[in-house]
């Protein structure tokens, strides 16, 4: 078997160094091993030309040595890869939890920006936000006031129509009534419980929009139920009205004196006769108990007139 030369075994060494397998430490190490190897056998060498008596095959111990530091060389060579090798997976890993980590703090430190950034425009963004809700609630609050206005014109446009073209008697007759109701609408409408002022004031028109249906449903019932009633207590109260206005003509006829009373008798009678066409030549109602009505009254003024003429003539 061929002796590996100091050579060969020094670039080996060398290789495995450039390869990692062993580190520059260990790679010294047993670079001073392998020249200490090769300097103490060219001393044996020297030794045995010296005394050819003792001196053994040339090749023998060199080869031994040889041997032995291929064997060490190799098995530190093996034990530096392993040992490298275990070393190595741990560096990396322990590189790769550096990497980790560093992408880690990379990304934490970007959130904190993005939640820094996003902390410090959250209070202008809200602020705008703020603003437009604002701005949107105020224009619906006008859109509702305008609404409730207008609804509140047209109920109050309705009950008066109806109140207008109610029969004036049933008007007369209702009219306390629908001043207390007038009274206890505004009281009963009042609205303080809101914030602002065109709340309160929608309120406000809500409930008298609300009140004036209902009561316009009532008065359309009242009416009906008491047109009757109103009517024939007005019957009465004309026709008493008119016999009454007839004694106080008839007495104030009976004042005048006689001579006086000849010359106006015919003149008295021809006005009972035209006072009675005229009242019931009267264009009927559209109930009889008005039409009836009607006619009491025109005597009332007719008497009442001829009664205060004749006046003149008493003495």
């Amino acid at each position: 078997m061929s002796k590996p030369s100091l050579t060969n075994e020094l670039t080996r060494l060398y290789e495995l160094l450039e390869k990692g397998a062993i580190t520059h430490e260990e790679y010294e190490e047993h670079k001073a091993l392998l020249l200490n190897q090769a300097r103490g056998a060219s001393s044996q060498n020297d030794s045995y030309s010296s005394s050819p008596a003792q001196a053994k095959p040339a090749g023998e111990v060199p080869q031994i040595i040889i041997n032995q530091s291929s064997s060490v060389a190799a098995s530190a060579s093996a034990t530096a890869v392993a040992k490298n090798g275990g070393c190595l997976k741990s560096i990396l890993a322990a590189i790769g939890f550096l990497v980790v980590i560093g992408i880690i703090l990379k990304a934490c430190s970007n959130d904190e920006k993005t939640v820094s950034s996003k902390s410090a425009s959250e209070p202008a963004a809200q602020i705008v936000a703020n603003t437009v809700n604002q701005e949107a609630t105020q224009e619906n609050i006008q859109a509702v006031l305008q609404s409730a206005k207008q609804e509140n014109a047209a109920a109050n446009d309705e009950i008066n129509t109806l109140w207008t073209n109610m029969d004036v008697d049933v008007r007369n007759h209702l009219k306390p009534q629908q001043l207390a109701w007038n009274r206890q609408k505004k009281k009963q409408c009042q609205s303080n419980q809101y914030s602002t002022p065109e709340q309160n004031q929608i309120e406000h028109l809500n409930c008298e929009t609300s009140l004036t249906h209902t009561r316009i449903s009532e008065l359309e019932i009242l009416q009906n139920q008491l047109y009757a009633e109103v009517k024939e207590a007005k019957l009465q109260k004309v026709r008493q009205e008119a016999n009454d206005s007839l004694e106080v003509l008839q007495a104030t006829w009976d004042s005048i004196p006689e001579p006086i009373k000849d010359q106006l008798s015919t003149n008295f009678k021809n006005w009972t006769k035209s006072a009675d066409n005229e009242c019931d030549s009267a264009k009927p109602a559209d109930t009889q108990v008005q039409t009836d009505i009607n006619r009491y009254i025109c005597r009332i003024k007719l008497v009442k007139a001829k009664t205060k003429e004749l006046e003149g003539y008493k003495i």
